[in-house]
């Protein structure tokens, strides 16, 4: 299993899926430290942690450029910029899709994954070295992101704008149940569906679709699913980067546990009774 891990390491570093992917992370950090604003992709749900009044956002808006735009920011008062950005980290989804493809979906399209079954190692094996690589890779993109969006703001915008630095281990902490959940989820959807093209269509849209689903359901119905909004991903995130009661993160944290157990269970016994092709 650890042989596994070591080849698809070399072959994943040697390659330039994960260096595209990296700076694709370093570049959304810049514009949101430049641009004072963290943005995120998907419906808005409630999650953003603006500090601004109304009469700050129509000065924004009406702003002829980013020099003044940054002087509007930074008339208004200081505030914490970099846990705004760690607390958008659900668009680390999107990039643990691409982490997904590298490491397991291509041994499906490739048809490797036929000649490594054969070998002496077991389809329980086969799952748990990908899982282990997968949340291995998924951390160190969680842990560069957190900490070069904390020190590149610190150097741009300066400490009136940062958080201090004990605070991003804390969020890190509070964030990594759901973002293994996550994780776990694709990996799930990496190993039922088997086929890169499948998987890229419905888990890029997935989160997205989930969201307009519930919206259009409770508008409609006139549900109120207030422990949705609560506890929808990208909401949760950045609420537990916004210092939340102990309550809500031990009910987050729990979550993240249910997605790791549920889907790692589905997505591993499915695999075990699939037929290779």
């Amino acid at each position: 299993m650890i042989n596994i891990i070591k080849s698809d390491l070399y072959r994943i570093f040697k390659g330039k899926a994960v260096y595209i992917t990296l700076a694709i992370v370093i570049i959304l950090t810049i514009v949101s430290c430049v641009g004072m604003s963290s943005g995120y992709i998907g419906v808005s749900m409630g999650s953003e942690l603006t500090p601004f009044d109304t009469e700050t956002r129509i000065a924004l808006s009406e702003s002829n450029s980013l020099i003044e735009y940054r002087n509007i920011i930074k008339s208004h008062g200081s505030f914490e910029l970099d846990r705004q950005i760690i607390g958008q980290n659900g668009n680390l989804y999107y990039l643990f899709i691409v982490i997904v493809v590298i490491s397991l979906s291509t041994d499906f399209s490739n048809k490797s994954i036929k000649n490594t079954l054969s070998s002496a190692i077991t389809r329980k094996q086969y799952y748990l070295s990908k899982l282990m690589l997968i949340s291995f890779l998924g951390t160190l993109f969680i842990l560069f992101n957190n900490y070069f969006s904390y020190c590149l703001n610190l150097i741009i915008n300066g400490a009136d704008f940062a958080m201090p630095f004990v605070d991003v281990a804390k969020i890190t902490l509070l964030q990594l149940p759901l973002l293994y959940g996550i994780i776990s989820l694709l990996v799930c959807f990496a190993f039922v569906l088997q086929k890169t093209v499948l998987f890229n269509t419905i888990s890029i849209s997935f989160i997205i679709v989930l969201q307009l689903l519930v919206i259009g359901i409770t508008n409609l119905f006139k549900i109120k699913q207030n422990w949705f909004y609560d506890y929808e991903f990208q909401t949760a995130l950045a609420k537990l980067a916004n210092a939340p009661a102990n309550k809500y993160i031990l009910i987050c944290a729990l979550l993240g546990m249910v997605y790791i157990i549920v889907f790692n269970i589905i997505g591993y016994s499915i695999f075990k009774k699939c037929e290779i092709k």
